[in-house]
């Protein structure tokens, strides 16, 4: 609130408010030749009208004043995966001299330009973003007035910055490969909205095994837009308990794997199973997993953005960390 009682304007209200999106209006109050002139005096026109202040943090982030922090973005606190991110950036960073700075888009991708901006008008010395959606031009360069990103388990889509990868589809094409080795020919994937690509790029590696074996795609097998446990443990239950259940069953994020692990014990079920991301639970009761290190993944985001940090115009570099199978004993159940 300000000081008068009155809620902050910000970019995303005035370009709800103009038609534009929150990239248009920062371009257009910059004064850009990239917005058209109609464009221009519209949103300048609405920011007036709605008693829109710009950030003068702005001013001394072109000048190339920042704080010792960098920021990092994510979907969310409860995840455990991104808060091992978390724990491991912070902890490379304080070796660095640097503090981190949190915040959650509460899995909402829209909220992502915002909260950009928000670790920006702070002067973070540097951005991590751990990002859902497509959409890759408010970290552009000339919206972040230089400031270094790092992008941490997701592609850039044509942004020049860091990234930090993990090999999932090598991952998951290892567990189904074992699986159809094993005799199994119904094997279940059970994933994330379909439009993501963390969902896109773990079916990619089911299908790829699937293909290398000779052995048809099933489609009321895989199971998309899973988004809480709650709808995993329900997908599961459909799926297994139906007229011609699958043998073998991958849970392809965490989330599904904690949705397939209560449906699991509640109805004591035997078939395959292989989820991605293991938990001190999974791993005491068996479960057979696609292990990745989120830890190691935060830490090399954070050391990239030290080295980005202290090199601003060295070549953008990715770094891709293992996605390993580890059997404990549900994924190497025959049929």
């Amino acid at each position: 609130m300000s000081g008068h009682g009155r809620a902050r304007v910000t970019v995303s209200d005035v370009a709800r408010a103009a038609g534009v999106s929150t990239a248009t209006v920062t371009r257009a109050l910059q004064e850009s030749p990239l917005v058209v002139p109609a464009t221009r005096q519209r949103v300048v026109e609405v920011a007036r009208r709605l008693g829109y202040t710009p950030d003068h943090t702005a001013r001394d982030l072109r000048r190339g004043h920042r704080t010792a922090a960098v920021g990092l973005i994510t979907a969310g606190f409860t995840n455990v995966f991104q808060a091992g991110v978390a724990a491991g950036a912070e902890r490379e960073l304080r070796r660095a001299g640097l503090q981190l700075l949190i915040g959650s888009t509460d899995d909402d991708v829209a909220r992502e330009p915002d909260l950009a901006r928000t670790m920006v008008d702070r002067r973070v010395s540097a951005l991590i973003m751990m990002p859902d959606g497509h959409d890759r031009d408010f970290l552009r360069a000339d919206l972040t007035f230089g400031t270094p990103v790092v992008l941490a388990g997701r592609p850039a889509g044509g942004l020049a910055a860091d990234v930090v990868m993990t090999s999932d589809d090598t991952g998951v094409q290892e567990a189904t490969s074992q699986l159809l080795a094993l005799g199994h020919r119904r094997i279940a994937a059970l994933a994330g909205r379909a439009d993501s690509f963390r969902a896109a790029q773990r079916l990619g590696g089911y299908r790829a095994a699937l293909t290398e074996h000779g052995v048809d795609e099933i489609p009321e097998l895989v199971v998309t837009g899973l988004t809480s446990s709650d709808q995993a443990r329900a997908a599961a239950a459909r799926l297994l308990d139906g007229t011609a259940p699958p043998t073998a069953v991958l849970g392809l994020n965490l989330g599904i794997a904690t949705g397939l692990l209560l449906d699991r014990i509640a109805h004591r079920r035997a078939n395959a199973l292989i989820i991605l991301d293991e938990t001190e639970l999974s791993a005491g009761l068996g479960i057979s997993a696609i292990s990745r290190d989120p830890q190691e993944v935060g830490r090399a985001a954070a050391a990239l953005a030290v080295e980005r940090i202290a090199h601003p115009d060295a070549p953008a570099r990715t770094v891709t960390l293992p996605s390993t199978l580890v059997n404990r004993g549900s994924g190497e159940l025959p049929p």
